[in-house]
């Protein structure tokens, strides 16, 4: 009875594997190709395929003898292991398979540009509406470009949306995904509708998989111009490599709120700012030097304004007499703001000045200053105290020999009168 049983388990166990397995498609992959280049099952195919690339896959695929026909047959590529969202697929549509008939279906595959440099596996599958799959298998090999880069981000201040007549303020960061190190990189930003453009270099960004193989700009200054109408514009960023051989792009969306808007400020400030002059020279670690900026309030009633600088850590920086200035009506004042390099720092660089009333941001003015690197600041200071200190040891010696001499004409003069006091007979 129990040898029954376990007879009878054993029967309707196999029954629901066998109803639940899915066989195998009477068709036959004859030959895969990838860009007109066969592949093969059971080796690693070493194809010129790298991350961000897009190729054509070429499946021939034939209809088995005493099949007739076969309806709703689709043929699907895929390559899976991707640690991110994108996915590496694609298939075909719907098509009859006749028996001895071949079929050849292509297919377009983009390998993402963040998938890592590893050995993948290629599955072709052809399968119909019922489940029936034939597969097959192949090892492909992915590689990265010699030299590489990619945008992965564009920062904006402010993120929405800028007024016209204000500056935005850009920084990209730059990813290295080539396999030689990039030196001398120029990343640009422009807004092509409005006219204006900012560029800066980065230094260097190491190999994919290095401590250093991504790097952010500084940031990248652009005034919108006031006369800028409200709307969607499209801001370009691009950074150069190679001797400017090769480059990538990135393009973002920007939002300016212009004069025509209704949320807008009024276009009369009431407020003239002059800057005489928004680049000067300065020594790392010398001393430093002022930007002269005169406010003049041309309303009807007193004003306060804030002056803050928005640097960076390559200085230091003060306004005076004082960051807060008022102004009566029809009459102007003037402040300086100073500006001293730190030690090490050296090339062109930008800080932000804000004249601020009301709470309110009146004016942005992006200045530069040029610093010099090295020593210059410090010898300079220490060549004007050497000269100080000789002019003070001259002024002692030309006491010294003043005294000398008045003293020894006072002794003579003395010495004199004595004899011409005494009587001779």
């Amino acid at each position: 009875m129990f040898k029954k049983i376990l007879s009878w388990g054993i029967i309707l166990t196999c029954l629901i594997v066998l109803s639940t397995m899915a066989y195998a498609l009477p068709v036959t992959i004859e030959e895969v190709k990838i860009d007109n280049d066969v592949i093969t099952q059971g080796a690693t195919n070493i194809l010129d395929l790298e991350r961000g690339q897009e190729v054509d896959v070429k499946i021939r695929v034939k209809g088995n003898a005493g099949i007739g026909s076969l309806d709703n047959v689709q043929v699907e590529a895929v390559m899976r292991g991707s640690d991110n969202k994108d996915l590496v697929e694609d298939i075909t549509e719907s098509f009859r398979v006749k028996e001895n008939v071949s079929y050849v279906k292509t297919l377009s595959l983009r390998v993402p540009s963040r998938l890592e440099q590893d050995k993948y596996k290629l599955r072709i599958r052809v399968e119909d509406r019922d489940g029936d799959t034939t597969q097959a298998n192949y090892e492909i090999e992915i590689s990265s470009k010699r030299h590489d880069l990619t945008i992965k981000d564009v920062v904006l201040n402010p993120e929405n949306e800028v007024r016209a007549g204000r500056v935005l303020l850009a920084s990209l960061r730059v990813k290295n995904t080539g396999q030689k190190d990039e030196k001398g990189i120029k990343v640009r930003v422009s807004v092509p509708e409005l006219g204006i453009s900012a560029s800066d270099y980065v230094d260097e960004i190491e190999r994919e998989d290095q401590n250093d193989d991504q790097v952010t700009s500084n940031e990248l200054f652009l005034r919108i111009p006031e006369d800028a109408e409200t709307g969607e514009y499209t801001l370009r960023a691009e950074a150069f490599f190679r001797d400017g051989d090769e480059k990538v792009t990135r393009d973002v969306k920007i939002r300016v709120l212009g004069s025509d808007s209704e949320t807008a400020p009024a276009k009369a400030e009431k407020t003239v700012v002059v800057v005489p002059t928004d680049y000067q020279a300065v020594a790392a670690g010398g001393s430093e030097v002022a930007y002269p900026i005169t406010l003049t309030n041309s309303g009807s009633a007193s004003k306060t304004y804030v002056v803050t600088v928005d640097g960076a850590n390559w200085g230091t920086f003060r306004v005076s007499p004082s960051n807060v200035v008022v102004v009566e009506p029809g009459q102007s004042k003037a402040v300086n703001v100073h500006v001293s390099a730190n030690k090490g720092a050296s090339g062109e660089q930008v800080f932000l000045v804000s004249i601020k009333s009301d709470d309110r941001t009146l004016k942005q003015i992006p200045l530069k200053a040029l610093v010099s690197a090295g020593n210059g600041g410090s010898t300079g200071s220490k060549l004007k105290t050497v000269l100080e200190v000789l002019v003070v040891v001259l002024l002692v010696i030309l006491v010294l020999i003043a005294l000398v001499f008045g003293f020894n004409k006072m002794m003579k003069g003395g010495n004199g009168e004595s004899k011409e006091g005494e009587t001779y007979y």
